[in-house]
């Protein structure tokens, strides 16, 4: 969970470490498959600008408002990690995916802005589940032990966010089903 800490921030509460980004070896294949996590319509780029822009709109709401912002900003760190992870398997991280070998650059519109709580917080919640199913289905994939280490990681921040979302619905919006 988040915690509030003294500074009216939240932080998050795992403290597990996160494995450093290292590859057996380069692969085009994996680097592929991890530009999906990284810049697709479901990826962690998507999901910093979906979450960044509810908590500019949602500012009213001062627990969902910090919890949107510390989610944006973890998300960030697994860009991060997955972009160095990409580097390594020999690929340029740019914001982009590959399909036989031609790019497809993220664009805005892979956001969900919505309107109102309800919607925007079905939003998120509704998107955590999209990653973790393709953290998932890319695990089943990927032989590499280092980047399996990376996504299981990450995974279980996914899911932690979709936990804290399904509560702010539970506290905000009695008739999603979480």
């Amino acid at each position: 969970m988040f915690e509030q800490n003294t500074r009216s921030t939240y932080t998050p509460s795992l403290s597990l470490p996160y494995p450093k980004p290292r590859v057996v070896r380069p692969n085009q294949f994996y680097a592929i498959l991890l530009l999906e996590d990284y810049a697709g319509a479901i990826s962690e780029l998507t999901a910093i600008t979906q979450f960044i822009y509810h908590s500019f709109i949602l500012n009213e709401y001062e627990d969902l408002h910090k919890l949107e912002k510390a989610v944006a900003i973890e998300e960030m760190h697994h860009l991060q990690l997955l972009g160095q992870t990409i580097s390594l398997l020999g690929v340029d991280p740019k914001f982009r995916t590959l399909t036989d070998n031609i790019a497809s650059y993220w664009k805005a519109s892979y956001a969900y802005y919505g309107c109102g709580i309800c919607d925007r917080i079905s939003a998120d919640i509704a998107a955590e589940r999209s990653a973790i199913s393709q953290y998932r289905y890319h695990l089943r994939l990927i032989e590499d032990p280092y980047i399996r280490q990376l996504l299981d990681r990450i995974i279980l921040d996914e899911e932690e966010h979709l936990n804290l979302f399904q509560q702010m619905a539970a506290k905000y919006c009695h008739t999603i089903q979480s």
